[in-house]
């Protein structure tokens, strides 16, 4: 005779029910965990500290966004105001304290930028050594030395 028919009615039904709902909460954390972490965040609140080129480039619609699992993505518009030759972003990843986290010298760039044409930008960095709370984007007109050399300047908050 098996343990299940050794039992009463009242136990098995108990022993149903309990590894139903165990099914059902490990359904739960699973599709939990697999979902994204999609807290999309516009930054309306941007420290604005542009430099003093600005009249070079328009940067508009910049966006940062928590894509979830420690992955960022800055999103916007620039538009060049003058034909340059080249444009490169920075970025810099800032946690609560201040401590830097992650320094992208190489965001995105672009070749041949003609005055007056908008151009779309979307970048992702991963972040696996704190939470970042802004970021600041630099851009430049040629292989940066020194932030002092941005033609654009501007923090923004996560």
């Amino acid at each position: 005779m098996s343990w299940w028919d050794e039992q009463s009615s009242a136990t098995r039904a108990g022993v149903i029910i309990g590894a139903l709902c165990l099914g059902f909460i490990l359904v739960v954390a699973i599709g939990g965990m697999m979902s994204p972490d999609n807290t999309a965040t516009e930054a309306p609140s941007a420290e604005k500290s542009n430099t003093q080129a600005q009249s070079e480039i328009r940067v508009e619609d910049i966006e940062v966004v928590s894509e979830g699992y420690g992955s960022y993505s800055v999103k916007g518009k620039i538009t060049p105001l003058k034909d340059f030759s080249y444009l490169e972003m920075h970025l810099k990843w800032y946690d609560s304290e201040g401590n830097l986290l992650y320094d992208n010298p190489l965001a995105w760039n672009i070749n041949d930028a003609k005055a007056g044409q908008p151009v779309k930008f979307s970048t992702m960095d991963i972040i696996d050594s704190g939470t970042p709370v802004k970021v600041e984007l630099l851009v430049f007109t040629d292989l940066a030395t020194d932030d002092d050399s941005a033609i654009y300047r501007t923090t923004l908050n996560v």
